[in-house]
Order: C-alpha cells, then sequence, then structure tokens
C-alpha cells in the first residue's frame, strides 16, 4: 500500500514571512508532493492585512482561529471573529485585513495543486477594488 498520509510537526513547517504576515505552512508544495489541497497558519499583526488579489487556478478557504477578520469577497465586507471562515472560488478577489486589537490568525486552505503554478495576483491597485479599501 502507498503511504498516502504525512504527520507535520512544528519543526516540520515551512516558514515565510510575506509582506509584515507569518506564514507557517503545514502543506505546500515543497513539504508533500503529493497533497490534494495544502495548508497554512497566517499571523497578521494589528493594522496588517493582505490587499485584494486572486488565485486564478485555486479556491481558497480561510478559517478564523484568533482575531477579527475584515473579509473583502468582491464588493462585499464582513467581520469573521473565531471559528468563522469563507469559502472563496477560483479567480475571485478577495481581501482580508486585520480589523481587531492583537493579532489575528487564520488558516487558508488552498486547492487544487494543479492550480499552484497559476500563483496569487494582486488587483488591488485595479478598480474597482482600489475604491473600496486603502492598500496596506
Amino acid at each position: 500500500m502507498e503511504r498516502n498520509w504525512k504527520f507535520i510537526k512544528e519543526k516540520d513547517q515551512m516558514f515565510e514571512r510575506v509582506f509584515g504576515r507569518d506564514h507557517h505552512w503545514h502543506y505546500h508544495p515543497e513539504i508533500i508532493k503529493q497533497a490534494g489541497s495544502y495548508m497554512v497558519k497566517v499571523v497578521m499583526q494589528e493594522g496588517g492585512g493582505h490587499n485584494f488579489h486572486v488565485h486564478p487556478e485555486m479556491h481558497e478557504i480561510l478559517y478564523v482561529l484568533k482575531g477579527t477578520a475584515e473579509q473583502w469577497i468582491e464588493d462585499e465586507m464582513q467581520l469573521l471573529k473565531a471559528g468563522e471562515s469563507v469559502y472563496i472560488g477560483a479567480n475571485v478577489a478577495h481581501g482580508t485585513f486585520n480589523a481587531g486589537q492583537g493579532e489575528l490568525e487564520f488558516l487558508a486552505i488552498l486547492s487544487p495543486p494543479e492550480g499552484w503554478e497559476a500563483g496569487t495576483v494582486d488587483v488591488s491597485k485595479n478598480t474597482p477594488y482600489s475604491e473600496y479599501r486603502p492598500r496596506i
């Protein structure tokens, strides 16, 4: 039987700092090649954010662990607190901002892995997104 599982301990995580956000990758193409989805815990400092962007070929689920997220999906904004989540289809513009005091922590789950190469495209300078909220 092919081994189709992998435990990830703290020491196994891949860490990166991106535009003031800490990314703790549990499942990433460099960690587990055969994964059907990827998962990262994002820690965002007070006042921080991830400007409007799209994942052209991946959908994403965001699950808030701690704090308050100002979550934009296209022209709709909602505040999400711990235990709340959102599903975002591929190529849908979205932005996440820390709307509370202290750190915001959330899990982002991205799939399918075949969409990884298309990456993340910043659309925050484009209208109408540039009119919804100032860039961070």
